[in-house]
């Protein structure tokens, strides 16, 4: 073993290693690491990934909200403004997220 490398271990490993083992009675010091950093995205990163999400978005919305106006006004029997619309909105924003978040976790990989 290479002492002067400094090794990864895991946090939720790394107190088996403090703790006394009963049968031996060895002490293991703290092993200290350096966190790997985190890749920033780049601009043009970021506009892509929010032009995807947007268009992904859009779609999805103009497809469920389509089929929920047409329903709600089927069951009313005329044409109004009410909670479908605000439905729409947000399944909108909850494909945006839930897309942003998809694109981040397929870059990191």
């Amino acid at each position: 073993m290479n002492d002067s490398k400094v090794y990864y271990m895991s946090e939720d490993v790394e107190h088996q290693y403090l703790t006394e083992d009963s049968k031996i009675r060895i002490y293991l010091s703290p092993v200290f690491c350096e966190r790997p950093r985190k890749r920033k995205e780049t601009i043009l990163e970021k506009i892509v990934s929010t032009i995807l999400a947007l268009c992904y978005s859009m779609l999805i919305t103009y497809i469920i909200g389509q089929w929920i106006i047409d329903y709600v006004e089927k069951q009313r029997g005329y044409k109004a403004i009410g909670g479908e619309h605000i439905f729409t909105i947000v399944i909108f924003i909850v494909n945006f997220w839930l897309m942003r978040k998809l694109l981040k976790c397929c870059r990191r990989a």
